[in-house]
């Protein structure tokens, strides 16, 4: 199966199952992602982080310090941007050398960070269990099963950036407006892109919007576009 074709059938396979029980690992494994976006953010912008913690409702926050507001803004994009970069990093590292080394890397970074700064026993076991499974995995000593965990982690984690974007801040957003569907959103949750549209005056829908589209933009390129022919291989025909 080509590489593109495989992340089409992940993709579908994910839609298809994304409010069971079997996606729910990978959407908190996203979260993982999304608040070590914000940490790592700090550290470069800021002044570093006090504590990050994830929950079972796919939900989650970093104490993050920042410095200015420059560093503050910064900061608030690091989350969504933050992982769909982690994802589409996995994807690219997958296809060098450093493949082998993936899950493990992974799971020493969630495990150090949960041990270091994670303010729940529920973000620790996570990421227990996660280092555990990898642990399993390359007991396994099977390449395919190790390139298809990478490959599912990345694009599901991805395509969980995606799929929160555009529906807990764009339509959110909207929906405030417009007052479609009753009830939803009269409680504005105080997401990242709200905390945005605070210290810049940009509406949370517009920030929301850009990363829908960077996203989008990211994840074709390197899962579905294709791929560059070899300048050599323009041309060759082969002999009869």
């Amino acid at each position: 199966m080509k590489q593109s074709g495989r992340y089409v059938v992940i993709l579908i396979a994910a839609m298809a199952l994304w409010n069971t029980v079997v996606i729910k690992p990978l959407k908190i494994l996203s979260v993982f992602f999304h608040e070590l976006g914000h940490s790592f953010m700090s550290v470069i912008f800021g002044n570093g982080i006090a504590g990050f913690r994830i929950y079972f409702n796919e939900s989650g926050y970093a104490l993050t310090l920042p410095k200015d507001g420059f560093s503050a803004v910064m900061i608030a994009n690091g989350g969504y941007m933050g992982s769909v970069l982690f994802a589409l990093l996995i994807l690219k590292l997958k296809k060098t050398p450093a493949r082998k080394y993936i899950l493990g890397a992974c799971a020493i970074l969630l495990l150090g960070m949960s041990i270091a700064y994670g303010d729940s026993v529920f973000t620790m076991i996570c990421a227990a269990i996660f280092a555990g499974l990898v642990i399993i995995i390359y007991m396994l000593r099977n390449d395919k099963v190790n390139d298809w965990v990478i490959d599912i982690i990345g694009a599901v984690c991805a395509v969980y950036a995606v799929y929160d974007t555009f529906i807990d801040t764009i339509l959110l957003e909207i929906n405030r407006k417009l007052g479609l569907i009753p009830g939803w959103g009269e409680t504005r949750p105080v997401t990242d892109a709200v905390q945005l549209e605070l210290m810049t005056h940009v509406p949370a829908v517009v920030w929301g919007v850009i990363w829908f589209i960077i996203a989008c933009c990211a994840i074709y390129s390197t899962m579905l576009g294709k791929r560059k022919r070899p300048a050599g291989a323009r041309g060759r025909r082969t002999a009869a």
